[in-house]
Order: structure tokens, then sequence, then C-alpha cells
């Protein structure tokens, strides 16, 4: 009965201790980092759309991998990896490009852009500008430049989510989950990344020679010293005698 009563005490714990592991795993941060949006002028794109001929062939056919999609959905996503000063294989710049297409001729979105760590951490690091999809353009494509800052070094999943500007409703979501490109991004810290150079110093003649060389010249300057102190010695004396001598001879010129 006791080991039954402490089984079922242990219970509660586990699902405590579990429950607390999932809400670490889906913990989101707001982390906003300095990001550069990129588009063409609105005014260009719905010229353009009203002008290009309807394609033939759907085009969601060809999209590439992606969660969810609804009335509209990612066609196509770049993604470039830049700046790694100290050349450890991270990157401390991430730009994104997407083209998105819509069953609409106009349909006004917005996205938001997550950083998924290993370890499930969600940091979400841009929520764009308000931008309209024109049907199936191709000139509606959407790109963001980010300077990555305040984020620990890791191998991460990117996650973007277009949303309906009006009702605020998902309209389509991919991210490394789904998409090889979205995957194992190898990030970190601007500040990390700082190319610090490492000077080393060779001397040929350094060392304990130039020690021993040090000391040799400190025992000839004080071998000189004492040489010089001698000789000044000898001089004091040999005037001192003289003039000893000389009052000698003084006084005996007077007594004679």
């Amino acid at each position: 009965m006791k080991t039954l009563s402490s089984t079922l005490l242990l219970v509660p714990l586990l699902l405590t201790s579990l429950s607390v592991q999932r809400l670490c795993a889906a913990e989101e941060l707001q982390s906003p980092q300095q990001t550069q949006e990129q588009h063409l002028p609105a005014s260009e794109v719905a010229a353009a759309a009203k002008s290009a001929p309807q394609p033939a062939v759907d085009s969601r056919s060809m999209a590439t991998p992606q969660a969810y999609q609804s009335s509209a959905w990612f066609q196509t996503i770049d993604l470039t990896l830049k700046r790694d000063l100290n050349n450890n294989g991270f990157y401390s710049l991430l730009y994104a490009r997407f083209d998105a297409h819509s069953d609409y001729s106009s349909q006004p979105v917005y996205a938001i852009y997550d950083l998924i760590s290993s370890n499930g951490v969600v940091r979400r690091i841009h929520t764009s500008s308000i931008f309209t999809l024109y049907g199936q353009s191709s000139q509606d494509w959407f790109a963001v430049e980010t300077n990555l800052v305040s984020l620990p070094r890791d191998y991460y999943k990117l996650k973007i989510q277009l949303i309906d500007a009006q009702s605020g409703y998902v309209l389509a979501e991919m991210s490394g989950y789904d998409n090889a490109t979205l995957d194992r991004l190898a990030l970190e810290d601007q500040n990390s990344d700082n190319y610090r150079p490492v000077v080393v110093v060779h001397e040929d003649s350094g060392g304990s020679f130039g020690i021993f060389a040090l000391l040799g010249l400190s025992c000839v300057y004080l071998w000189r010293r004492k040489q010089q102190v001698v000789q000044n010695s000898d001089v004091t004396q040999h005037l001192a005698a003289q003039h000893t001598a000389g009052g000698c001879n003084r006084v005996s010129a007077k007594t004679r």
C-alpha cells in the first residue's frame, strides 16, 4: 500500500514537470531586431498586375512547401545568411525574400517572422508593415534584411506567417519544420561576430638569451662603476700624499 501511495503521489509531480517542459518549449520571446524592409512601390506593382495576362495554370501546385495555406500562400522563398566576420560558420545578418500569391485580385496582408531555437524557444524578431498581394503577380515580393542582436549562438528554424490585415487571421505559414530552406540556420549575435585579430609576436633573439644579455650588460656596468670608484680613490690618496709631503718641506725650510 505504501508503494502504491508513493506512486500515486509521484504522478501529479511528473505531470507538472511535463507541463513546465512544454511551456518552456513553447515559450515565445519578443525580440525585435534591426530590420530593413524591401519591396516595390505599391502603385508600380498594381499597374504591372493589371497589365499582366492571367496565368493559364494555378501556381499553387508549384508553391514552396508550407505548413498551412488558404486564400493566400507562399509561392517562393529565398534565404541568404550574411556576415561571418570571425569565420566560425555562424552568421549575424539574415536576408529573406518571399513571393506570396492570393486568390483575390488584391489582398492587404502583413508578415510575422519568428526564430525557433534548437530547444524550442520562439523569438519574434519582426512584424512587417502592411503590403498588398495582387493575385498571382510576381512583382509583389517582400524582403527583409535583419541585423541580429541579443541572439544566442544556435541553429535556428525560421517561421514566417502571412496575416490578413483586415481580419487578423493566419492565411499561410511556413517554417523549418516543413521547408528545408528555413531549417538549421547558423546564427549568432552581431556583437559575438565581431572580428578580433590575435597578434602573435615572434622574436628570434628573445627568451632566456635576452635576459642573460641584460644581466651581462648590468654586470659590465657595475664592474666599470667599481673600477671608476677605485681609480678616483687612488687619485685622492695620491693628492693627499703630495699635500702632506709639501707641508713637511715647508716646515723644514723654516727650521733652517
